[in-house]
């Protein structure tokens, strides 16, 4: 089953892979980032929201004791990843936004380890090692020129976004997510709708929807279902056999999905630099895929809770 999670946040790094062209899309046609975002997360929020309805309509109640933690997993899960991530696209270039993006592992493993969750293997630790490489070599550091030439804005959003991300994963691994993960996916998206309705009411944002042509509108129906609700439900089902370092490293391989998408529908050619960074990250991908210790460590930590210990999601 370990290979089974694998394949779901690969799937799910296609999918996400194609937010860029798509966004670029919308963009063309005057919907900004904010309006995009409001899009993916009212018709996250609507669909699972009316599935809820039907499976379990306590899921709409957050509750006064969790309300908090089901608002940081909103403003985390949807409106770091969704909005500054869209910020970035239109400032810096598709695929180097989806590189930044991929410092999440870094701090997924900090967070992890922090909290006493996942030990950090020498393969891990190589495997982050060759992730940063890339990053860095991705990003001009080796010569530093390239630095200079973009829109910090987006390069620190980008990063922030990649911060948001390692909060899900990790909240979908030991959090309330781990604990009641179907109404913390519900609260997640609820949460965050409201949030992102209020930025565009604010920043006066809201997309004319009655002006839109078609092929804007069908950008905005692919964002809001397959990198949204598809690839969110992918992850969350892949945490239940592998990690949360691990599956947040894998869903690197979602940099050469963008990198290519954006090769071939926005014409943006990547720089030998972005290829070599990527190249690395793929390594630190196959150096986890190759680590002996990946499924005993899951099935390890399950045997140190013991039966009473264990959440919804090793039951299921």
């Amino acid at each position: 089953m370990v290979l089974v999670g694998f394949g779901c946040v690969i799937l799910s790094a296609l999918f996400f892979g194609s937010l860029g062209p798509a966004e670029r899309v919308a963009f063309g046609y005057g919907v900004t980032p904010a309006g995009v975002s409001l899009v993916r997360a009212v018709v996250g929020a609507v669909v699972i929201g009316s599935y809820a309805l039907f499976r379990e309509p306590s899921a709409l109640v957050p509750g006064l004791r969790d309300s908090w933690k089901f608002a940081l997993a909103g403003l985390f899960g949807v409106v770091f990843v969704y909005y500054l991530s869209n910020i970035a696209f239109v400032t810096i270039p598709v695929g180097l936004t989806v590189i930044l993006f991929y410092t999440n592992p870094i701090w997924t493993a900090l967070g992890a380890a922090a909290m006493g969750k996942e030990p950090f293997t020498r393969a891990r630790a190589a495997a982050l090692v060759a992730g940063l490489a890339g990053v860095w070599i991705a990003v001009g550091g080796t010569g530093g020129a390239k630095v200079g030439e973009l829109d910090m804005t987006g390069v620190a959003l980008a990063v922030v976004s990649g911060v948001g991300f390692s909060f899900y994963i990790l909240n979908s691994r030991y959090g309330t997510g781990r604990e009641r993960p179907f109404k913390t996916f519900v609260q997640m998206f609820l949460w965050g709708a409201l949030m992102m309705l209020a930025i565009v009411l604010y920043s006066r944002e809201m997309p004319d929807f009655r002006d839109l042509p078609l092929p804007a509108l069908l950008s905005l129906v692919h964002l809001a279902l397959f990198p949204t609700l598809v690839s969110y439900g992918l992850i969350s089902f892949a945490l239940k056999y592998i990690p949360g370092t691990v599956a947040s490293i894998t869903s690197m391989s979602e940099i050469i999905f963008a990198g290519v998408m954006a090769w071939v529908f926005l014409d943006e050619v990547p720089s030998p630099d972005q290829i070599r960074g990527g190249l690395l990250i793929v390594t630190a991908v196959l150096l986890l895929l190759m680590e002996g210790r990946i499924s005993r460590s899951g099935s390890e930590g399950d045997k140190k809770r013991g039966p009473l210990q264990r959440g919804p999601r090793d039951a299921a």
